[in-house]
């Protein structure tokens, strides 16, 4: 189960959220461009989320999900539990970490991306703030341009820099007349302070969810 509430260290700051239960299920990524050839070492150190590195760069260009990268080991004696870490692979690479929820994937996972719980959404993690405020203000900051009417739903990758996927609607304008729009917000957090990697329109729903592929035995 994933936790969002960050907690105080000794200086005073606040930390990042963690997880609180542990599965481990990391799997290998591969590039388009590479994916007949030998795996990219940065993409096959943990999640590959380290080549974020300025605003709107997306870690997640370029990557393509193929079934045939991954075989099911035969200490995985859990065929149903390493199919639904599977399908959460595949749901990371191909809605680039916007996901909605699902319960084709694992209710714990100890590394890459989760959902926010919808507990920790209206639970005050701050003093006087919610986990939809917190995830809001982050959404703002990435989306400076727009008019921000409400928060949808999260994701999120913790560790020591915590990466956040937040969907919002917001108008372009704060014309009466300016449609409502959904978009994707991609946040780091680290010691205390947000740092805006993208804003952009969220794809139209057909590109936006994926189909589960079975794993290879």
């Amino acid at each position: 189960m994933a936790a969002l509430n960050p907690s105080e260290t000794k200086d005073g700051s606040s930390s990042e959220p963690q997880l609180t239960e542990a599965m481990d299920s990391c799997f290998p990524r591969k590039r388009k461009a590479e994916a007949t050839n030998a795996e990219d070492p940065e993409e096959s150190e943990g999640d590959g989320e380290d080549s974020d590195s300025g605003w709107d760069k997306d870690s997640f260009d370029g990557l393509v999900f193929d079934p045939s990268d991954y075989r099911m080991h035969s200490s995985d004696s859990d065929e149903e539990f390493y199919q639904k870490a599977l399908n959460l692979q595949q749901a990371s690479i191909e809605t680039k970490g916007f996901f909605e929820p699902s319960q084709d994937f694992p209710r714990q996972r100890w590394s890459g991306i989760v959902c926010v719980p919808d507990d920790d959404i209206e639970k005050e993690i701050k003093k006087g703030i919610t986990g939809r405020e917190f995830m809001g203000n982050m959404a703002s900051e990435c989306g400076k341009s727009l008019i921000f009417d409400h928060f949808l739903r999260a994701n999120f990758n913790p560790g020591s820099t915590t990466r956040y996927y937040i969907t919002f609607a917001a108008r372009e304008s704060d014309s009466p007349d300016a449609p409502l729009v959904e978009y994707q917000a991609k946040a780091a957090r680290c010691a205390g302070k947000t740092y805006p990697i993208l804003c952009r329109p969220a794809p139209p729903p057909n590109k936006g969810n994926f189909t589960p592929k079975k794993a290879l035995t």
